[in-house]
């Protein structure tokens, strides 16, 4: 029963809002995964990782093209070896395998972690802009269409609230009134 209470106090309490004119109130909603696809800041971020990551991209190229050749070197050769040269060429192939793998799998890491850090400056970037124009453009509320990725520091919501839609303070004035009359025994 004190929750039916609860509820209705919330709606008595916020009924100053939910009566404002709806007329008035501007909404907004913004398409992040847009924004920041086409925004310039993110072309150049891309190009500028592109080249900065290159030089370990030619690199790892060619340690795959040597490892290659080594490879098919040994399948040309492999009846004129004796055991231990046919072995040994072995061992030192699964090794260059293994060394390339990791050099790609650290690579890819390395990459990604750039891209996720760079991507979060743009959106924070982006964020600020949303603030500014729903600021100075006179809106109420402006939301994220969507979700932007798992790894990035926004996944959707509110991107700005002007004050004439923020409830918080109300609700916290009737979780605070049901709480004192809770410890009253009301």
């Amino acid at each position: 029963m004190k929750y039916i209470y609860s509820i209705l106090a919330v709606f008595l309490f916020s009924q100053p809002v939910l009566s404002q004119d709806v007329s008035s109130v501007r909404i907004g909603v913004v398409d992040m995964n847009k924004l920041l696809q086409e925004a310039p800041q993110y072309q150049d971020m891309q190009s500028a990782i592109e080249e900065e990551f290159a030089p370990k991209v030619r690199d790892i190229e060619a340690k795959e093209s040597a490892f290659n050749e080594s490879r098919d070197k040994l399948q040309k050769d492999n009846l004129a070896l004796s055991n231990d040269e046919r072995q040994n060429a072995t061992l030192k192939l699964t090794s260059d395998q293994r060394e390339l793998e990791y050099l790609a799998k650290s690579f890819q890491e390395d990459r990604n972690n750039r891209i996720q850090i760079e991507t979060n400056k743009i959106i924070v970037e982006t964020i600020n802009v949303v603030n500014k124009f729903g600021r100075d453009n006179g809106y109420d509320l402006i939301i994220n269409e969507g979700r932007i990725s798992q790894n990035t520091i926004l996944n959707g919501g509110t991107l700005y609230k002007g004050a004439s839609v923020d409830i918080t303070n109300d609700i916290a004035k009737v979780l605070e009134k049901n709480f004192q009359e809770s410890k009253s025994g009301g």
